[in-house]
């Protein structure tokens, strides 16, 4: 009973830390909000455009959104370094091995799918985007059709926040993949050869997925399809470390 108790302060120690950590990143996050709408921006900014708010509120909903998604960020490793520490003295030390190692790819991957999507998939989603503009730099010299044709984009924060979080958690659930399929190996339920002999498919169904996620931009597509492509690799390799 005393072990019970124990457990349960220690629970409610690491809950308290937790909260108090999220209030505080987020208060400090919401006094920078030019420096983080310039961080999630910046794939757009550079592309020298500007955010615009329709709403009087839409501004400020709009930082508590980002404070929130950039709190959710830093404080998703604090919380399974918590869950480590609260759950591993009770296994051994082969199965120590085991979980940091499922821990480690879960940050391995968690990090890889915020570059992948902020330094590749981002910039040429908004390029993309951008391409719709219809000005007078874009006419042939000659053709006087300004007066007649016009389309100026001026994108709202609020969207453009919206669409990022999007991409993000759709990014994220594919990243996923891999440790289920880790998973999947551990427990014998899946086989490397079950990847080995369906190569070829795989290289379609990249292609496919890509195809999906991404705008119909050939350089793009072939970006992440060969990100899939080494995904999958990787899981042949893992496949053969597990077996």
């Amino acid at each position: 009973m005393t072990n019970l108790h124990y457990h349960l302060f220690e629970i409610k120690l690491r809950f308290i830390y937790l909260t108090f950590s999220a209030i505080f990143t987020f208060l400090l996050s919401y006094n920078y909000p030019i420096e983080l709408v310039y961080i999630i921006g910046k794939p757009f900014i550079e592309l020298e455009q500007t955010f615009i708010f329709l709403e009087l509120t839409e501004a400020f909903y709009t930082l508590l959104r980002i404070s929130t998604i950039i709190t959710l960020l830093l404080i998703i490793p604090f919380f399974f370094y918590h869950i480590w520490s609260f759950f591993i003295p009770s296994f051994y030390q082969i199965e120590r091995t085991q979980i940091f190692f499922f821990f480690f790819f879960i940050l391995c991957l968690f990090v890889t799918e915020i570059l992948i999507t902020y330094l590749i998939l981002l910039p040429k989603i908004c390029n993309f985007l951008i391409s719709f503009e219809i000005t007078s730099e874009k006419y042939p010299a000659g053709l006087h059709l300004e007066p007649l044709i016009s389309v100026e984009f001026t994108a709202r924060i609020e969207s453009y926040v919206k669409l990022i979080v999007k991409i993000f958690t759709m990014i994220l659930i594919l990243f996923q993949i891999p440790l289920c399929v880790c998973l999947l190996y551990s427990k014998k339920f899946l086989h490397v050869s079950n990847f080995y002999d369906n190569r070829k498919f795989l290289i379609l169904l990249s292609l496919s997925v890509s195809a999906l996620i991404v705008p119909p931009d050939l350089l793009s597509q072939l970006v992440l399809a060969f990100c899939f492509f080494l995904l999958f690799e990787t899981l042949i390799f893992l496949g053969f470390f597990f077996e």
